[in-house]
């Protein structure tokens, strides 16, 4: 990298559609296979699953990772290989979009700070 260069983490966000009452059950199964798979892989930087609020059908997962041959080499080893674990719970196959991530801030908070308890 050269100078002044700033170095990008690159996303991959895949849109799951499941089939009717089955997102529970097969998020918690592609939850496990990221937990188990991803950190022990080479350039994982982290994920975000997220249940759609519009469709209780659908999730979304977000995986970070350090750099293009980490993301190629995870797409070979996850969603080709692992994936087959919860093909029968799937309404076709997932959506999947590579980016860039050019910012990002996270700030997690307790729920006593939000006024909660």
């Amino acid at each position: 990298m050269l100078k002044g260069e700033v170095e990008l983490v690159l996303a991959r966000i895949s849109v799951w559609h499941f089939k009717k009452g089955k997102r529970g059950e097969a998020l918690t199964e592609l939850d496990n296979i990221l937990s188990n798979l991803t950190q022990q892989e080479e350039g994982f930087r982290g994920y975000i699953s997220m249940f759609s609020l519009d469709n209780e059908n659908t999730a979304t997962i977000l995986t970070l990772w350090q750099d293009q041959e980490s993301l190629n080499a995870s797409e070979k080893a996850i969603f080709t290989g692992k994936i087959k674990k919860v093909q029968e719970l799937l309404e076709g196959h997932p959506q999947i979009e590579n980016f860039k991530v050019f910012s990002t801030e996270l700030i997690q908070r307790s729920e006593k700070s939000r006024g909660g308890f």
